[in-house]
């Protein structure tokens, strides 16, 4: 079985007793690596006991800077970054202490998750254990890599961290189009948010080479940028410059950032330039609207998605050869399809339009090129163009962490898994914090009957972010494959607690309850589809998997037949999607699958 690449803790779910869990405390905070340290001790208990008196909501980054470590009532921890600091070196320390010798009769654990300061506490039943890191670099090379944080934003105006953050964010993209350089991508930049002070920790986290640090001030039409690149292992200054131009100098302003990287790290480029092939740069207001626009996309919910529509869509009527705008509004209204906010056929029409745009402005644009294999693969089926795509985009720009990701969707489509599970890891490798793509390590792992190791990948994930509903719904997923009906549903719960509106979730859990035999609840649940659908657009699909788990295969497939029509996204699971099994023997679902193209 392969390796899945990932850190995992498998520890059982059932609550503990308080008096259990502060008698572990007292044994933990005794030990020879806590007893010299106050700050951490103090720091320990305190979220311990916030957690076992039910006051999670107080453990924010502020409070505990204010309660803990004597900050003062002002305290902004974007300025201050004790509070990530220490935890790191907490999380260090519960590792070091639960890996010790004679550490093995602890029943108990206590940890602090990744992205969260509420503690997690759980029976011990396997030890912590970590798989190696996907990807590593081929023998006898030397993997070169950078992290650029987001820029700190010096404006004195609010609302202006698009700014910043878009000043990054293309940044960052800018240096994807260097071949053989790992380039951490923005979202999971976009969690070290504050961490300018803690180089050491930014290098083991992320195992990069350098880091690139600065901030941005905008005032009066004019830009000023600082920048310094640093060695990550010692923390030598490599280059530093400031910038202070007009505005519309802010693309040159990037291009001698990359190219100062460049230089300094001894890079080769295979491009003449780093600016769009035949796109112009857009000028200032359509590019600040462009930000604006990839600002909001970032939220990834309804009102977000909108908004960014709204943007990009002003960005176009200002400047309509704007080839990263129509990009833009092509994947605002693919993700308005894919996350079920609007109706397949009218957000593939729009999408496919404003992709095909982008392309015929700038046919270098590896934006463009995603946007586009996007919407081959999830609302045209036209597997092999969508590759075509999806690989010129790569070409383009090597360390595009969308595009690995996204490739995966139409290589796992057609059953290509082993190819499918190398971009996923790809993906990972260039941005490791980033939850989607996390999941969509674990999607691989279960489409490959791997459940053990998806379930692996869950657990994980959800103790990286607890608030993260896709990895308890994943892992419902898992657990109902596995047979683990009461477990999974109550994943599934989770889930819905954190995100009512995804009608995936409330489908997958009345399968579950099918499968379960707790029949009258999956009845249950497709009455609550039926009520939603008289007020919006609720999938074909949806339906269909719960008949599924209830046993009613014809009508299950009348709807699958519904939902090709309606060229639905979950389609593109009929072949390898477990959950469809049920199915693959009827000729109706077998005609479904030619239909779709998913047949040699």
């Amino acid at each position: 079985m392969q390796n899945s690449g990932f850190s995992v803790r498998v520890a059982e779910e059932h609550p503990l007793p308080p008096e259990g869990v502060r008698a572990q405390l007292d044994r933990i905070v005794s030990s020879g690596g806590f007893a010299r340290s106050g700050r951490l001790v103090r720091f320990l208990r305190f979220v311990v006991e916030q957690a076992l008196s039910g006051k999670q909501e107080c453990l924010k980054e502020q409070t505990i800077g204010i309660q803990v470590f004597d900050r003062k009532p002002d305290y902004d921890p974007r300025v201050d970054p004790i509070v990530r600091v220490e935890a790191r070196r907490l999380r260090a320390k519960l590792k070091a202490y639960y890996t010790s010798r004679g550490r093995s009769d602890d029943n108990v654990l206590i940890g602090l998750p990744k992205g969260t300061y509420v503690p997690f506490f759980r029976s011990r039943t396997r030890t912590l254990t970590t798989l190696p890191e996907p990807n590593p670099p081929k023998s006898g090379a030397t993997e070169k890599s950078i992290a650029v944080l987001p820029f700190v934003n010096l404006t004195p105006e609010a609302g202006d961290d698009f700014f910043s953050d878009g000043l990054t964010e293309e940044l960052i993209h800018r240096l994807t189009r260097i071949p053989d350089f790992r380039v951490v991508a923005w979202e999971t930049m976009s969690r070290l948010r504050g961490r300018e002070q803690d180089p050491e920790g930014i290098r083991r986290e992320l195992k990069v080479g350098a880091i690139l640090r600065g901030s941005v001030r905008r005032t009066n039409g004019r830009v000023r940028v600082t920048a310094q690149l640093i060695d990550a292992e010692s923390g030598a200054y490599l280059w530093s410059e400031m910038y202070d131009r007009e505005l519309e100098d802010v693309f040159a302003i990037q291009d001698e950032m990359a190219r100062a990287i460049v230089n300094t790290m001894r890079l080769s480029l295979r491009i003449p330039g780093f600016r769009r092939g035949a796109g112009k740069e857009p000028g200032p207001k359509c590019h600040l609207l462009c930000l604006q626009g990839r600002f909001h996309a970032n939220q990834r919910t309804r009102d977000g998605l909108l908004k960014s529509v709204a943007c990009f869509e002003q960005a176009v009527a200002v400047e309509e050869t704007c080839a990263v705008a129509w990009a833009g509004i092509s994947d605002a209204y693919s993700l308005l399809a894919d996350h079920g906010f609007l109706n397949p056929a009218e957000a593939a029409f729009k999408a496919r339009a404003a992709a095909q745009a982008a392309l015929d402005i700038d046919p270098e644009c590896a934006e463009a090129h995603v946007s586009l294999a996007f919407i081959r693969t999830t609302f045209d089926w036209a597997w092999a163009d969508a590759e075509r795509l999806f690989r010129r985009a790569i070409d383009l720009s090597p360390g595009y962490a969308r595009a690995h990701h996204w490739f995966t969707d139409a290589l796992a489509a057609l059953g290509r898994l082993d190819e499918a599970l190398s971009e996923v890891r790809i993906a990972h490798h260039l941005d490791p914090l980033s939850q989607i793509v996390w999941e969509g390590c674990g999607w691989m792992h279960m489409l490959r009957r791997e459940y053990k190791l998806a379930l692996e990948v869950y657990q994980e994930l959800v103790e990286f972010d607890p608030n993260f509903y896709k990895s308890h719904s994943s892992m419902g997923r898992v657990l109902s494959l596995m047979g683990r009906y009461p477990e999974a549903i109550a994943a599934f719960e989770k889930a819905r607690r954190l995100a009512p509106e995804a009608t995936t979730v409330l489908a997958a859990l009345g399968q579950t309850f099918g499968m379960a035999r707790r029949t009258l609840e999956a009845i249950g649940v497709l009455e609550e589809l039926q009520q939603r659908a008289q007020t919006g657009w609720i999938p074909a699909g949806s339906f269909a998997i719960v008949h599924i788990g209830i046993g009613n295969r014809q009508k299950a497939l009348e709807y699958c037949e519904a939902a090709v029509e309606a060229r639905e996204r979950i389609v593109q699971g009929f072949k390898v999607h477990p959950m469809w099994e049920p199915l693959h023997s009827e000729p109706r679902f077998q005609a479904l699958l030619r239909k779709a193209d998913l047949l040699p």
